[in-house]
């Protein structure tokens, strides 16, 4: 059985200046591309981050490979969306709307590859420290967001791995083959995670996260 990767790339340990970045300024530089490209509606400008986004991996030693995974995952619908476009719409159109998405994606991606858990976590926290004022624990909401995070990610990849086992049995145009597996895996995912909290007595909304 393959090793489970995540949807937008499992932190890579290094060195390199993007690792030792904070994480707060990675994921303000993150939002800030994300608005850009999403504002501007430019082809080029689209076009221009993403290559920003391949120069900054590039520079901070990440593999090519690590770095455009969550990309092999997603092929088939951005091929829907430059049909979409080409047929409904026109080629700029389509050249715009591919590349913001490739540079949100890979940006995103740039951000888990370099940033542990833990930064994260903080970065998550730190946001929702306003929210206090209204009773709300920032430690609850960056477990949240982990969570979900995490989730969307061990669906995506329980999906491919599902669709992979099809195929390899010819059933590839099988509904029920394709469907089921990932539904009975996404039970069990939701109950061991619902468990482990528990556990942890991170269920009970009366307590909040636990502390070292």
């Amino acid at each position: 059985m393959r090793r489970r990767q995540q949807f937008l790339g499992r932190y890579l340990p290094g060195d390199g200046w993007l690792h030792r970045t904070p994480a707060g300024a990675k994921f303000a530089g993150l939002a800030v591309l994300s608005l850009v490209v999403l504002l501007v509606r430019s082809p080029g400008v689209s076009l221009t981050a993403l290559g920003l986004v391949l120069l900054l991996g590039a520079s901070a030693r990440i593999p090519l490979r690590a770095l455009v995974s969550p990309v092999r995952r997603v092929w088939l619908i951005i091929a829907f969306i430059v049909v979409f476009h080409l047929v409904f719409s026109d080629p700029v159109t389509a050249l715009r709307v591919v590349s913001t998405i490739l540079a949100c994606v890979l940006a995103a991606g740039l951000l888990m590859l370099t940033t542990p858990v833990t930064g994260l976590l903080a970065v998550f926290a730190a946001l929702a420290r306003p929210l206090r004022a209204f009773g709300v624990d920032p430690d609850r909401v960056a477990l949240t967001a982990a969570l979900m995070v995490r989730s969307l990610a061990y669906l995506a990849d329980l999906t491919a791995v599902t669709g992979d086992s099809a195929r390899a049995r010819g059933l590839e145009r099988n509904l029920r083959a394709r469907t089921v597996p990932v539904i009975l895996g996404a039970v069990k995912y939701a109950t061991d995670t619902g468990r482990a909290l528990d556990a942890r007595g991170l269920g009970d909304p009366d307590h909040g996260p636990e502390r070292p």
